[in-house]
C-alpha cells in the first residue's frame, strides 16, 4: 500500500513538473503583428495579400529600414507610408500561404493574434469572398472581433494611406476610428464574426462598412459668387466627402452583400436609417428642414429610445413587415428663431420629424428591397416561426421572397429637450 501511495506522488510530481511549462511560448519581439490584413484579386496568383505591422521603436517611427517606397516600407506621416509600420504585399494561392511566404523577406513571424482591420478590395467582393474567408474562420490566430470594411480601389493603395492623424499610436487610431460608427452612425461597426454568420444564414444577409481614400479634391476652391445652397440631401461615399486634412482614409456608407457578392452600397446617411432599423443606431444629428421658413434647419439629436418592434406575418400569402421606431430627439439649434420651445408648435416639430425619418426609411427599405434584392435588415428572422422545421424554412427560401414583401413603417420621435435655450427670441436691428 505505501509503495502504491509512494508511486502515485511520483507521478503526480512527475505530470506537474512537465505540464506547467509553456511550450509554445515566444518572446514578444519573435513574430511581427499584423494591425492590417488587405486582400486584393491577385495578377500571378489567385489572390494578394498586403500586411501592416508596427516596428519596433518608438511609435512615431522613422524609416521602417530595407524597403523603397513602392514597397511599402515605413515612414513618417503625410509620406506614402505610415508613420512607425512596415507595409509588405505579396501574391500567393491561399491566405494562410501568404503568411509563411512573407518568412521568406520578413526576419520574423507574422501574427495575425492582434489584428485590427480587415480590409477588401470592391473588385474582390464582387466576384465572391467566400473562399477567402472560410480559411480565416477556421484559422486559429484569426480573432472574431477583427473589423471588416469594403474599401473602394485596391485594398493595397488603401493601407499605404493608413495613418494616424492624431497621436502616435496607429493601432489606438483604428480602434477609435471603429468607435466612431457609434458616435456619428453614418457607417456600420461590423465584426468578422457577424459578417460571417451573416453570409451563412437563411434569414439575413451580410453587410460591412465601406471605406476609401479621399483625394481632397471634392472641396471647391475659390470665392462663392452666388447665395450657398442648402442641401439636406448629403449623403456621401468614400472618396466624394468634400473635405481637406491628414488621413486620406475615410469611413462612409453601407457595402451590401448577396450571398458571398458585394451587390451594392448605401451612402452615409441612408446607412442612418438602416441601422435604426436593425437597432444599431446609437446617435446622430440630423438637420430638419423648418417648415415655417424653409431657407433655414432645425438640427437635432436623434437615438433610439428603445429597439424597434418588428413584426412579420402573412397575409394571403405575401409576406408582410411592420418596422415600429421610438426616437428621442434634442434640438441644437433654431436658426430662424422662432420659438419651437412652445408647446403647440413643439408638437408640430415632432410631427415634422416623425414624418421626415419614416419617409426616409421607407425609401432605404425601398431601395434595398428593389435594386439589391438583400435581406440586410434580418426581416427573415420573423417569418421562421411561421415553419414547422428547418428543412421546410430553407425550402421556402426566404432571400427569393423578400422582394415581394410588403412593408410598413411607423416613427414616434419625442423630442425631450430644448437646449440650454427655454425660449427663442428674434435677433433686432439696432
Amino acid at each position: 500500500m505505501v509503495k502504491r501511495i509512494s508511486l502515485l506522488i511520483i507521478v503526480c510530481l512527475f505530470i506537474g513538473s512537465v505540464s506547467t511549462a509553456c511550450y509554445d511560448a515566444v518572446e514578444v519581439d519573435d513574430e511581427v503583428y499584423a494591425l492590417v490584413l488587405g486582400l486584393d484579386k491577385g495578377i500571378t496568383n489567385k489572390i494578394r495579400v498586403t500586411i501592416q505591422y508596427p516596428t519596433y521603436k518608438n511609435s512615431g517611427g522613422g524609416s521602417g529600414g530595407g524597403q523603397d517606397k513602392k514597397a511599402g516600407g515605413g515612414g513618417m506621416e503625410g509620406s506614402n507610408e505610415a508613420a512607425g509600420t512596415n507595409i509588405h504585399t505579396i501574391e500567393a494561392p491561399s491566405i494562410l500561404e501568404a503568411l509563411d511566404m512573407y518568412g521568406m523577406a520578413v526576419s520574423r513571424r507574422v501574427s495575425l493574434m492582434h489584428m485590427k482591420n480587415l480590409i477588401l478590395s470592391e473588385d474582390l467582393v464582387k466576384e465572391g469572398i467566400q473562399p477567402f474567408l472560410a480559411p480565416l474562420a477556421r484559422f486559429r490566430q484569426a480573432r472574431r472581433v477583427v473589423n471588416i470594411a469594403v474599401v473602394k480601389g485596391p485594398a493595397q493603395d488603401y493601407i499605404q494611406n493608413n495613418t494616424s492623424n492624431i497621436g502616435e499610436s496607429l493601432s489606438k487610431a483604428m480602434e477609435l476610428m471603429s468607435v466612431q460608427a457609434d458616435n456619428t452612425s453614418f457607417f456600420p461597426r461590423v465584426t468578422f464574426y457577424n459578417f460571417y454568420t451573416a453570409l451563412l444564414s437563411t434569414y439575413e444577409q451580410g453587410f460591412t462598412a465601406y471605406s476609401g481614400i479621399n483625394d481632397f479634391k471634392q472641396l471647391p476652391e475659390g470665392e462663392q459668387k452666388t447665395e450657398s445652397p442648402l442641401n439636406l440631401d448629403n449623403g456621401y461615399e468614400p472618396g466624394r466627402i468634400p473635405r481637406s486634412g491628414v488621413a486620406k482614409r475615410e469611413f462612409a456608407g453601407t457595402a451590401v452583400f448577396k450571398g458571398d457578392k458585394m451587390v451594392g452600397t448605401l451612402n452615409s446617411e441612408e446607412t442612418r436609417y438602416f441601422l435604426m432599423i436593425t437597432g444599431k443606431f446609437k446617435r446622430g444629428i440630423i438637420d430638419i428642414q423648418d417648415e415655417e421658413l424653409p431657407e433655414y434647419v432645425i438640427p437635432m439629436d436623434f437615438r433610439l429610445s428603445r429597439k424597434p418592434v418588428i413584426k412579420g406575418y402573412f397575409k394571403k400569402g405575401r409576406p408582410v413587415v411592420s418596422v415600429s421606431l421610438e426616437l428621442e430627439a434634442d434640438i441644437g439649434s433654431i436658426q430662424s428663431r422662432i420659438d419651437y420651445e412652445d408647446r403647440n408648435k413643439i408638437e408640430k416639430l415632432n410631427d415634422d420629424a416623425e414624418k421626415y425619418i419614416q419617409e426616409r426609411v421607407t425609401q432605404v427599405i425601398g431601395k434595398v428591397q428593389n435594386q439589391y434584392k438583400s435581406d440586410i435588415f434580418g426581416f427573415g428572422q420573423q417569418f421562421a416561426g411561421y415553419f414547422s422545421n428547418i428543412g421546410e424554412w430553407e425550402k421556402f427560401n426566404w432571400n427569393s421572397h423578400f422582394q415581394e414583401a410588403g412593408v410598413n413603417v411607423k416613427a414616434n420621435v419625442n423630442i425631450r429637450r430644448t437646449g440650454l435655450m427655454w425660449k427663442s427670441s428674434r435677433v433686432t436691428d439696432k
